[in-house]
């Protein structure tokens, strides 16, 4: 298994105050390409405020891995991913000229 996945982050993301706490928090939302799926997962992540939601691309994220409550549990944060450039695939065919 990969110690790193891609997330692409959309863009998208919605902002509110917690009912418990009072607190302020955004969830952003993104598509994680996990290892031996086809096709990228949508998943939501958490952020205090808008201003700490990633641009949207793609984003190549550690994973982190923790016991908590006697559980095995994967953590990733786009946040404090790298960005993956997108460049776009250039065309070897050759154009004839007569």
């Amino acid at each position: 298994m990969s110690n790193v996945i891609v997330v692409e982050v959309t863009g998208n993301h919605r902002s509110g105050t917690a009912a418990k706490s009072g607190k302020p928090y955004c969830m952003f939302e993104a598509y994680a390409h996990l290892p031996n799926i086809p096709y990228p997962q949508k998943c939501t992540f958490y952020a205090e405020t808008p201003q700490q939601v990633p641009q949207p691309g793609k984003y190549e994220c550690d994973v982190i891995a923790q016991v908590r409550d006697d559980r095995l549990i994967f953590e990733v944060d786009p946040r404090q991913g790298r960005r993956v450039s997108s460049v776009a695939p250039v065309s070897t065919a050759a154009q004839k000229t007569a």
